[in-house]
């Protein structure tokens, strides 16, 4: 397959993250390109390479207590953040994705994510000696998890209607045949220097969200800066929000569905 070709094939998921649409995503294609087509880089692979490096950047915020281990702790978990975009990547380019291989990578997020706020808020704590720089980042990481289950719920109870609509309408069938194709590659969009433009524009703008990639980006920034503040209070402030908006967000998501399939009041 052409260089192209793979090129083209490998950006087969266009993310709405800052970080992601800046960094991530450009490197992951970038590192990939020489090394699709190898046989010994597998999903999982990259996903114990993440944890892996994740967990190495951890180590220097927690024993580390220098610029340099701030920066190396920077560096490294950017780098697990880019080998946790390389396997999705991977599956996707090769429709190899299994239920496992999901489940492994969602699941070791969770725990580096834990360790990262930990480690961020102990860091933050030692060097600023105020206990707002440890225990915001502890409850952030709380109200993150509050809002991914409460997610993680409502999607599980929509999908169960969505299965009741189908069967209602005698679409089941076809609808499962599609979702047991798996990964469908659809070419990436094609954009003009103008549309790339307001590409970065959005890209800059999605950062207002602090959307889960984009922790890494603000903590990296801690960290070269040593300006905790910025992921202990100002980034893990608006998380912490999560631990009231997430829930009543999303029960309003399964509320308003529910209406529309039943028509009640």
């Amino acid at each position: 397959m052409s260089l192209k070709k793979r090129w083209m094939k490998l950006r087969n998921y266009q993310s709405d993250d800052f970080w992601a649409m800046v960094f991530a995503r450009p490197v992951t294609i970038l590192l990939l390109l020489p090394l699709i087509e190898k046989k010994w880089v597998t999903p999982n692979r990259l996903t114990v390479l993440s944890v892996l490096t994740k967990s190495a950047g951890i180590w220097f915020l927690f024993f580390v207590h220098t610029y340099s281990g701030s920066v190396y702790a920077a560096v490294l978990i950017n780098l697990g953040l880019i080998f946790d975009n390389m396997d999705g990547t991977v599956a996707r380019y090769r429709n190899t994705g299994t239920k496992f291989g999901f489940y492994f990578d969602k699941a070791t997020d969770a725990v580096t994510l834990v360790f990262l706020f930990w480690g961020m808020g102990y860091r933050g704590f030692v060097f600023t000696g105020n206990m707002i720089d440890l225990m915001v980042p502890v409850l952030a990481v709380t109200g993150a998890f509050i809002a991914s289950y409460s997610k993680w719920v409502s999607e599980k109870v929509m999908l169960e209607m969505e299965i009741s609509e189908k069967l209602q309408k005698g679409d089941l069938i076809g609808w499962a045949e599609k979702m047991e194709k798996g990964f469908v590659w659809k070419a990436p969009p094609q954009r003009s220097f103008k549309g790339w433009i307001k590409w970065l524009g959005r890209a800059f703008f999605s950062i207002l969200f602090f959307n889960e990639v984009d922790i890494f980006f603000w903590a990296g920034l801690a960290l070269i800066t040593e300006k905790y503040w910025i992921f202990t209070r100002f980034n893990s402030g608006f998380i912490l929000l999560g631990l009231f908006a997430g829930p009543l967000l999303f029960g309003f998501k399964v509320w308003k569905r529910e209406k529309s399939l039943t028509g009640s009041e």
